[in-house]
């Protein structure tokens, strides 16, 4: 296991000679071991999860206030995002702020072979249901709805207690972060939901193509807001597809030119 000079980014199965990052941002709430699997599943690629302040390796950071905080925070480790190939992944909040992070390489004048996303209603697209003044028990109560509280968590009075401040706050993030219409990222964008998640309805998620000058894949899975943990493997298998297809196309443009 390595971690980026801040530590906002660690890698539990380190492959230095891949051609590739996959750089994975967990949603609100979670950290980096979200994607403690996937370096196992994804040969031949090295994949980096993120973590938000707050949690994990970044535990004794505040909680971020702004999408701007988590961004620079990110960005501030120059080198780790000019070294190889960059492909972005994020789930739910995780999509929101892959999407913002992807525009920020561009305003730097770097890219990314594509942005992966799921679970998320498109970033430019306002939020419906706000979070802000909720007490504990609604906003327990809402992210019932959709399982966004491990069991584990859920029955455990003092992980709630340190739990529920953190979501809260990537919640807030999220809700606040919203883009402009014509902030579109330079690389193709694959979509991916749940046949049985209502946190964003068909309109909200294929708004999503908007977002990009390059081409856009919708794919749904059946299963709930967490259908990515739900088919783990068919997800991943899903996401090692997408890769592949980036990666030729990258080689056919190379070609061509």
């Amino acid at each position: 296991m390595i971690f980026s000079k801040n530590k906002s980014m660690v890698c539990y199965h380190p492959q230095p000679d891949a051609a590739l990052r996959l750089v994975c941002f967990p949603c609100a709430g979670a950290g980096a071991s979200m994607y403690r699997r996937w370096g196992m599943l994804l040969p031949n690629i090295e994949v980096w999860s993120v973590n938000y302040p707050g949690r994990e390796s970044l535990h004794a950071m505040p909680l971020a206030d702004s999408m701007t905080d988590i961004v620079s925070l990110l960005m501030s480790d120059a080198t780790f995002w000019s070294d190889r190939k960059l492909v972005l992944y994020g789930h739910s909040f995780g999509a929101l702020v892959s999407f913002w992070t992807g525009l920020r390489l561009q305003q730097d004048g770097l890219s990314v072979q594509g942005l992966l996303v799921s679970a998320r209603r498109a970033p430019h697209l306002a939020s419906v249901e706000s979070y802000q003044g909720l007490s504990d028990n609604q906003l327990v109560a809402r992210l019932d709805r959709f399982g966004g509280i491990p069991a584990a968590i859920r029955h455990d009075a003092d992980m709630m207690g340190f739990y529920l401040p953190v979501i809260k706050a990537d919640l807030l993030v999220n809700d606040a972060a919203q883009t402009q219409p014509d902030d579109v990222i330079d690389a193709p964008v694959y979509l991916y939901s749940g046949t049985g998640d209502d946190v964003a309805s068909a309109e909200e998620l294929v708004a999503w193509q908007r977002c990009t000058r390059r081409g856009f894949t919708h794919r749904q899975f059946n299963g709930g807001h967490f259908f990515i943990q739900e088919q783990q493997d068919a997800f991943v298998a899903a996401i090692r597809t997408a890769i592949s297809a980036l990666s030729s196309e990258d080689e056919e443009e190379l070609i061509a030119f």
